[in-house]
This record gives structure tokens, C-alpha cells and sequence, in this order.
């Protein structure tokens, strides 16, 4: 997304995830290799996935083997930039942790509402995801780069702003529909 190339990644996604499906079937099913079968169905379908990225990388000029070490100074910069990432990933873990933990002292019927509250939070992860990281990627052009428009990075802080509030909403809700159900 930093490239703004979606597509790229989508058709190796894509081609990773026909190769696998395809490996396990004629590796687990035809020739019965089980486990091992699988394994080597999904080692072939990353490896054919990362030679299609390396290939999108060097056909935009990039060099997709290059390996460098960060200074001192970018490293730093690195850790802003992920630290916030970091840290709401961390709280979707614990949430995801707290709601599995309350749930196991749950009688039967709680712990199948539990599920569909669970389902209900896995969709809505799902669906606020492309629009956290498209929101990220765009966002630095907006403030630094070369088309540096402060109209379009109050237009990006608007939609950032929406999207953390209808997730804090939603967080809530769903926390206040597990307690009534408990």
C-alpha cells in the first residue's frame, strides 16, 4: 500500500491461494502425504508468491534483494511509525484474550453467544482493516510529500477520526452485549 499498488499484492495473494488449494488437494487427497502434504502445498505457494512480488518490485525499478541496516536516526523513525500500529494490534489481542478467557467460564448457551459476538468482531475487524491501512498509506504524501495539500490531510484525519470512533463504538457495544449475556 506504501506503493500504492494493491493489485500486486492481490494477484499473488491470489495465485499463493489457488497454488495452495490445488497442492492440498492432489498432496492430501491423491498421494496421502497428510500433514506433510499441506506443508509442502503452502512452502510452494509462498514461495511462488514472494517471486511474484520480487518481480512487481523490479519491474517498478526497485531492487526487491536489496538489504541495508538502518542508522541510528532511522531506526528511530521506524519505531514512530510502528509503535502505534503495534500497540493497536496489541489491544486487539488482549480484547480477542479477554473475551476467549471470560467465555471458557460460560455455561453452554452464553458460550455459543459468545461465538456469534465473536463472529460479529471478526467482521467488523475485517472490514476496518482496508481502510486503516489505506488511510496510513496515504497519509504521509499528504503531510510530506510533494503534492502536500492540508485540505486532503483534514479530509484524511476526518476519515481516521470516523473509522477509530465507529471501532470504539463498536468495542463497547460488544462489550456491553457480552456482560448482559454473562
Amino acid at each position: 500500500l506504501g506503493m500504492k499498488d494493491s493489485w500486486g499484492p492481490l494477484k499473488a495473494l491470489a495465485a499463493a491461494s489457488i497454488i495452495n488449494g490445488i497442492g492440498d488437494i492432489i498432496l492430501c487427497r491423491y498421494y496421502s502425504y497428510g500433514i506433510a502434504g499441506a506443508a509442502w502445498a503452502t512452502l510452494a505457494s509462498q514461495v511462488v508468491a514472494a517471486y511474484m512480488m520480487s518481480q512487481t518490485l523490479i519491474e517498478k525499478g526497485y531492487n526487491a534483494f536489496a538489504f541495508s541496516i538502518p542508522s541510528g536516526k532511522e531506526f528511530l523513525s521506524i519505531l514512530g511509525l510502528s509503535a502505534p500500529v503495534f500497540v493497536t494490534f496489541t489491544l486487539k489481542v488482549a480484547f480477542y484474550s479477554l473475551l476467549i478467557y471470560f467465555a471458557t467460564s460460560m455455561s453452554t448457551h452464553k458460550m455459543a453467544a459468545h461465538q456469534v459476538i465473536l463472529q460479529i468482531y471478526n467482521l467488523c475487524t475485517i472490514c476496518g482493516e482496508p481502510l486503516s491501512q489505506t488511510a496510513q498509506s496515504f497519509m504521509p504524501e499528504f503531510m510530506y510529500g510533494v503534492n502536500r495539500s492540508l485540505a486532503k490531510v483534514s479530509d484524511t484525519h476526518s476519515v481516521i477520526s470516523k473509522d477509530l470512533s465507529s471501532n470504539l463504538i463498536y468495542t463497547v457495544s460488544v462489550l456491553e452485549f457480552s456482560f448482559v449475556l454473562s
